[in-house]
């Protein structure tokens, strides 16, 4: 009853917290006089990407026997998750919607976000080979490739001149919110999210305990579906009121920044050894990032190809249950 009890609570706060987060990005990418690439790519993917950066730290810092495997896994299980059922979940919203069964953003926004992904994990990935005094070099460089890709996002698209909808926390003001009130959102909304995800990650783990999961499979598979429900939702809400490059935008974004500063967390502060299981997932993750990056190279795809990605990720999950979290070794 109690993890029912902490799975019903997590669902109402994430799903509250995504509504009023949405709602204040798309006011300070508004006023910033943002594009809405550099809206979802930047400011909506630091947002959400917020309760899955936690997750390695709090590990890392608690110091316990597990927390190398719980931050590895993290790492690795968060743009895999994202990528794979985050894209397909964002894929069937495009399908239930009405009218247009196509996403449609511009082409740039696709190639930027997923060829800097492909990038940047790769050379995560390779970091498993090096001594940790290499590795460090290579975190630097993550954090540059990154530096470089928010460089770029914010030189691109034209801002918005419609506004969007009534800040929530003020919705009886008319006219544009100071930009105090869209901050005091955005905390509020940020504050839930991480609230909301610990909560989860909370219900998820009693549940893995119950079924006896391995830590390093928690934090590859059971750990993500939590953090990573921010974003899935607030592509949802975008894609339901048809702004696709915000939709796209949290969700690639978020992969970035996951592949750049994530990665370096674990790069430079862990061990590195994500095993079999690590690069198995790595290497799926970075398949479907090409998969989509090829569907996506016209800055349009159908609602049904893009559900096709979760595929990798059920058959991952599926596969290391059958095994008792042993694929690969």
């Amino acid at each position: 009853m109690t993890v029912a009890l902490l799975f019903a609570g997590s669902a109402v706060i994430l799903v509250i917290a995504s509504e009023l987060f949405t709602n204040a990005v798309e006011w300070a990418g508004f006023r910033m006089r943002l594009g809405s690439g550099a809206t979802g790519s930047l400011l909506a993917a630091f947002g959400t990407s917020l309760p899955e950066t936690v997750v390695p730290i709090v590990a890392l810092a608690t110091q316990s026997e597990s927390s190398d495997s719980v931050a590895i896994g993290a790492v690795f299980g968060a743009p895999f998750l994202l990528l794979t059922l985050g894209t397909g979940i964002t894929g069937l919203a495009v399908l239930a919607r009405r009218g247009a069964r196509h996403l449609e953003l511009a082409r740039q926004q696709a190639r930027r976000d997923l060829g800097v992904f492909i990038c940047a994990f790769t050379l995560a990935l390779l970091c498993a080979l090096l001594p940790h005094t290499a590795r460090i070099a290579g975190g630097a460089a993550l954090l540059a490739i990154y530096g470089g890709y928010v460089f770029a996002t914010l030189r691109t698209g034209s801002p918005a001149e419609e506004m969007p909808e009534p800040l929530h926390i003020v919705r009886w003001r008319p006219g544009q919110p100071h930009a105090a009130f869209i901050t005091v959102q955005l905390l509020i909304a940020v504050g839930l999210l991480v609230l909301g995800s610990q909560l989860f990650v909370e219900a998820l783990s009693e549940a893995a305990k119950a079924i006896h999961v391995s830590p390093l499979l928690l934090a590859l598979v059971v750990v993500p579906m939590a953090t990573e429900l921010p974003e899935t939702l607030n592509g949802v809400l975008w894609v339901r009121s048809r702004d696709d490059t915000l939709a796209f935008g949290n969700v690639a974004g978020s992969a970035t920044f996951q592949s750049c500063v994530l990665s370096f967390i674990g790069v430079v502060f862990t061990t590195w050894r994500p095993g079999a299981a690590g690069i198995v997932s790595g290497s799926l993750t970075l398949a479907t990032a090409a998969g989509l990056l090829a569907l996506l190279w016209r800055g349009r795809a159908h609602g049904a190809a893009l559900s096709l990605a979760f595929v990798p990720w059920v058959g991952y999950v599926v596969a290391q249950l059958v095994t008792g979290g042993h694929i690969g070794g």
